[in-house]
């Protein structure tokens, strides 16, 4: 008796579980970020590359944010956002006073890699050099100016 009510609940936990799409995650909600400089270009989400001068950043480039539709096609939404791709958990903030204080944006997310995520004003994406402090590394601390420049 107790393994066919075994059998039972099984089979109904299975037919819920592929009814419910718990197998496929559902990608057309959230904003995607493109793991490499490349697949944002092909994406046509690409707005600019910078050049880092801080060891502790790996790359950085912006990019129109983006979800999937219904149809796995890219979605573009308004604005830019910066995305440093970082070796360690880092902070930026967009004066040394902030920095000092801690007063930081902290947005690092998963896909195997550590970004931060920092949405840029029109006037920032206007410069061609970008100042920003960036509050992390070993030392927990403020390292100065990190110099975002944009690529010709």
């Amino acid at each position: 008796m107790n393994k066919k009510i075994q059998i039972v609940l099984i089979g109904v936990s299975l037919l819920s579980m592929i009814g419910c799409n718990f197998d496929v995650p559902d990608r057309t909600r959230s904003i995607q970020t493109s793991e490499t400089i490349e697949e944002s270009k092909k994406r046509g989400v690409f707005f600019a590359e910078y050049r880092p001068n801080r060891e502790i950043i790996k790359k950085a480039w912006v990019e129109i944010p983006w979800v999937y539709d219904t149809h796995g096609n890219t979605v573009k939404y308004e604005g830019q956002i910066l995305y440093i791709n970082s070796k360690d958990s880092i902070g930026l903030s967009r004066t040394w006073e902030r920095c000092m204080n801690g007063d930081t944006s902290n947005g690092n997310i998963g896909n195997g890699e550590r970004y931060l995520i920092f949405r840029l004003t029109e006037e920032e994406l206007s410069k061609d050099t970008l100042i920003y402090y960036i509050y992390g590394g070993k030392k927990r601390k403020c390292m100065g100016e990190l110099q975002l420049i944009k690529k010709k």
